[in-house]
């Protein structure tokens, strides 16, 4: 098993050896893909399928156990977040909630998790020394996306639950001040902790008040930010390599990836036609 610690979380590639699990039961939620293979689960007393367009999520204490379909010569394989009751309390503004509903059809929320696994392999286990995205800015983006994930999956299978804001929601000074912020330091990545601390908030709260009112999470907005300056040094003539340097990208490379991404042409070939 492949485990990476993500602020307080863990997540888990799981091959189990027998092809599936005997029964057993969590302290934390297990919130489960299929990266290959279908299970048949035994929840308490309830029992179900799961395919490979389904998340699972299972609530603390609860007994589980699983017998796996794959096809021949290819191992049952799963992701896997376990996510403390605190934390869930601390996203809902209240006490954490159970899951009404084990299992849920959402596509988007898998590849979420996919991702994320995918994101963390490449750093060994280190995300502050990943050379795909460089610094701690893997950790950032895995951060924002888990928590979005699970907003989502409240929604979806804790359908009705009321949330208790523990304060001001999108029109919070918090929110503004976080803004300005981001806005005045274009010269590197921020540290989620650090911005939540700044705020006073935790970091669950920061992610889901700023993405309500910016419509996406701190680091991701931050990165557009510094991207669209990108654009206007770059029209200015800086060199690539001098405009990657000063907006706090890991190396040329880097900021090479993020611009292509977002604007479908290289910086060099930018540049080039804007000076």
């Amino acid at each position: 098993m492949q485990v990476r610690d993500v602020n307080g979380t863990q997540l888990a590639v799981v091959t189990p050896a027998s092809g599936g699990f005997a029964r057993h039961s969590h302290d934390e939620y297990v919130i489960s893909v299929n990266v290959s293979g279908r299970e048949r689960v035994r929840l308490d007393r309830a029992s179900f399928e799961v395919d490979l367009d389904e998340v699972t999520a299972y609530n603390p204490g609860q007994v589980q156990s699983c017998t796996t379909r794959t096809g021949e010569g290819v191992a049952f394989t799963c992701v896997s977040w376990y996510v403390p009751p605190g934390v869930v309390g601390g996203l809902v503004g209240g006490a954490a909630p159970d899951f009404s509903r084990p299992v849920v059809r959402a596509p988007q929320l898998r590849r979420e998790l996919l991702r994320a696994a995918r994101h963390l392999a490449v750093t060994g286990g280190d995300p502050s020394g990943s050379d795909c995205l460089g610094g701690g800015e893997v950790l950032a983006l895995v951060e924002e996306r888990l928590t979005l994930v699970l907003l989502r999956l409240l929604d979806l299978a804790a359908p009705g639950l009321a949330r208790r804001s523990p304060g001001p929601e999108p029109g919070d000074a918090r929110i503004a001040a976080v803004l300005e912020r981001l806005r005045d330091d274009l010269s590197s990545a921020p540290r989620l902790a650090d911005l939540a601390g700044e705020a006073g908030m935790s970091r669950e709260h920061l992610v889901r008040s700023f993405t309500r009112a910016t419509g996406c999470p701190p680091y991701a907005w931050h990165l557009q930010a510094r991207l669209a300056e990108g654009r206007r040094r770059l029209r200015g003539g800086l060199a690539v390599a001098e405009v990657a340097h000063g907006l706090g990208f890991a190396d040329q490379a880097h900021f090479h990836r993020h611009f292509t991404a977002a604007y479908a042409i290289t910086p060099g070939r930018y540049r080039a036609i804007n000076i």
